[in-house]
């Protein structure tokens, strides 16, 4: 696989080092970037309202980005772009590029650190996650995923370990995006860590009500209202499962669709996870649904998926089930086309067909006899 990676790793070099300057000032970062300078300027009401972010965007990116996106996320999410503003749009782009970097490199480092996977993992590992195309989308917009791997991992390590120091930090970064969130709780909740989970709780809710501090409960419902227009409006283009029947639904109705698929899968996943609390096949499963069944889950935020991928290769290692490779390719390779935009997203599809496919193989070992009982 070392030869494929290399060839990812060059792909990603070559999609993410000829964008241009156009592209860059019409990311995703532009909007985090308008809305840091926003706070910063001590206007952080107005970075709800896009009658006062639209042209501020526009001015910045030098009409390059359309000023109806919405700042849909809590206010805390920008705050980490804040100092950033000092330097001129592009400039804060590359250096947000540097940071996510480093973050990456940090959540395979804890990774290895609390769940080990023998000598060279660590370097492996980063070569694996630079080469994901999730991973030359979350270059490519400067979204925030790289904060979100990182609490994922510290959730993880939580989990691993039952710490509520790592709990709060990882509750804390992972509610950027909420909805990865909840497949992490009842993991740690099935194991009983109530501090742990006190904690993660306590990290999520400080996220979650950050919009107050741009207008109160008016700032609240502001971010709530536009993650949903926003979610509506490139649910087509997910990397969730909904993706993938919306194409067949009119109107609102993949949202809805979406929030059932999610919630009825968390619902499922509660009472599996409570009678496996320790069961590593549990968190690859949970982790790996985060995103699969999310009712919002755009190409960048399938690097999240470098947690069920890590969990896999320790199954792997103990015997539990075949390499994860394949899956990891297949599900790359799926990523490949989506990026694409075809009418219906693949990579849902691949990862979906890879946890049948592996967890048939657990049921097979753990129903095939020992050897004692063999010779028996």
């Amino acid at each position: 696989m070392l030869p494929v990676m290399v060839g990812f790793v060059i792909a990603g070099i070559a999609v993410v080092g000829r964008e241009s300057g156009l592209a860059r000032r019409s990311a995703d970062f532009t909007i985090a970037y308008s809305a840091a300078l926003l706070i910063r300027e001590g206007r952080a009401e107005d970075v709800y309202r896009p009658d006062q972010l639209g042209p501020l965007m526009l001015r910045l990116s030098d009409s390059a980005i359309d000023p109806r996106l919405p700042f849909d996320a809590p206010l805390a999410s920008a705050l980490p772009v804040v100092p950033l503003t000092l330097l001129p749009l592009e400039a804060a782009f590359h250096v947000w590029q540097l940071i996510t970097f480093v973050l990456l490199g940090l959540s395979v480092v804890l990774m290895q650190r609390w769940l080990p996977l023998g000598r060279g993992a660590r370097a492996m590992g980063l070569l694996a996650l630079l080469g994901f195309p999730a991973t030359w989308a979350l270059f490519s917009e400067g979204q925030s995923t790289g904060l979100l791997l990182l609490g994922a991992v510290l959730l993880i390590g939580a989990w691993s370990r039952d710490s509520w120091r790592l709990a709060f930090l990882g509750g804390l970064l992972l509610a950027l995006k909420p909805q990865y969130l909840p497949a992490y709780l009842i993991l740690i909740g099935a194991r009983r860590q109530w501090r742990s989970l006190g904690a993660a709780l306590l990290g999520a809710v400080a996220v979650g009500l950050s919009p107050m501090l741009a207008g109160g409960p008016r700032g609240l419902l502001a971010m709530v209202w536009s993650a949903l227009d926003a979610g509506q409006g490139v649910v087509r283009y997910n990397e969730s499962l909904i993706a993938t029947f919306a194409p067949l639904l009119p109107g609102r109705l993949p949202t809805v669709v979406g929030f059932a698929m999610w919630g009825l899968a968390l619902a499922l996943l509660t009472p599996f996870a409570i009678r496996q609390r320790s069961s590593m096949v549990v968190a690859v499963l949970a982790t790996a649904v985060a995103i699969g069944l999310s009712p919002h889950a755009l190409p960048y935020d399938t690097v999240l998926l470098a947690v069920p991928a890590w969990l896999g290769f320790i199954l792997y290692r103990a015997g539990a089930i075949p390499s994860p490779a394949p899956a990891c390719l297949a599900v790359a390779l799926a990523l490949i086309v989506d990026l694409g935009r075809p009418l219906v997203s693949l990579a849902p599809v691949a990862l979906l067909a890879c946890l049948v496919w592996y967890g048939r193989a657990v049921w097979i070992r753990r129903r095939r006899p020992t050897p004692v009982a063999q010779a028996a």
